[in-house]
């Protein structure tokens, strides 16, 4: 073999050398892990059947995703009781209880990933507030998978143990734990079929057939103004949305503004108080979502969030009025 020969097999063997070395690299990267995640859970299409556990509880649930023509659509049904479904085609989103004949209608100014979660990748630029690492390698749902560990590096957050298909770069669980490492709130898929495409997916299905009768409330949000300030938030936290719409059981206005750190969201709902109506306990958790309320000059002020019980109340307690006397 002559010398140039020889030199280009050099080079050939360096270049796939340094290519192997680089995708290793990649798979060696939480962050990548997690940002390959984001997008596959946007332009995928598939089926998945999940266990989902909070409090104690586990249900079973079925998701069909779908994308045509850049527009995402998918339905998550509640498969035991209580039946309850729902739906989300681009930013519209309907919930449908058939237990009270009800169905809720939101439309709102994003479109998250999926309903399993508004996943971001935006808060992984830096990742100042959670430290990221590979877990195990192991199977799920019959499926290779790896773990990516997310602990935050303060007590204002959750840690959260994610496993990955590593075919689709799927979620396939998902553990929300507290700083003593306790189970909050999680899920696991029990069978994923991937490139499904439901043909019931944009047909009435059994939990909302023959709805005309029911009770609509239509949710529709507007600009709010900045008579509520949040005098103080946890670093990392910043507001993201702030908006307006009427309660549905008593008509009043509710104020609506949404934090978030880029993976932890907490949402501070602000309506004036009935009369005749109790306050419910400051605190309460539900899986891993907090509870806290408050009143403040005849309002009632709720911050709820999957975020420990200390980040709710300390935004509570910070919320204030611009100027009292406005009305």
């Amino acid at each position: 073999m002559g010398s140039k020969a020889r030199l280009a097999l050099v080079w050939l063997f360096a270049c796939w050398g340094g290519w192997a070395l680089a995708v290793e690299a990649e798979r060696q990267d939480p962050a990548e892990w997690l940002r390959a995640m984001v997008e596959s859970m946007q332009r995928l299409d598939y089926r998945a059947t999940l266990a989902y556990s909070r409090d104690n509880r586990i249900q079973t649930l079925r998701l069909v995703h779908n994308v045509k023509d850049g527009v995402v659509r998918e339905r998550l049904q509640a498969l035991n009781d209580p039946l309850r479904e729902v739906v989300r085609e681009a930013n519209k989103v309907t919930c449908y209880f058939p237990e009270r004949r009800t169905v809720v209608v939101e439309s709102q100014d994003f479109s998250p990933a999926s309903l399993l979660g508004e996943w971001s990748t935006q808060w992984l630029g830096e990742a100042k507030f959670y430290r990221l690492a590979l877990g195990r390698k192991g199977q799920v749902a019959e499926r290779s998978a790896r773990e990516i560990l997310i602990e935050p590096v303060d007590a204002y957050r959750y840690g959260r143990r994610v496993w990955i298909d590593e075919e689709s770069k799927l979620p396939l669980q998902l553990e929300v734990v507290d700083a003593e490492d306790n189970v909050l709130e999680a899920f696991v898929v029990t069978e994923l079929v991937l490139g499904y495409v439901d043909k019931q997916a944009r047909k009435e299905s059994k939990s909302h057939t023959g709805t005309e009768s029911w009770k609509v409330l239509d949710r529709m949000d507007v600009p709010a103004d900045r008579h509520w300030q949040l005098s103080q938030l946890p670093q990392g936290f910043v507001e993201v949305k702030r908006s307006r719409h009427q309660d549905p059981a008593s008509s009043s206005p509710v104020d609506h503004i949404l934090i978030t750190d880029g993976l932890a969201s907490v949402s501070v709902y602000i309506k004036r108080q009935d009369e005749n109506s109790q306050l419910e306990s400051a605190h309460r958790r539900v899986g891993a979502v907090n509870v806290y309320n408050r009143l403040i000059d005849g309002y009632l002020v709720t911050v709820l969030g999957d975020v420990p019980p200390e980040t709710v109340r300390l935004i509570g307690d910070g919320v204030r009025q611009a100027d009292p006397k406005l009305p």
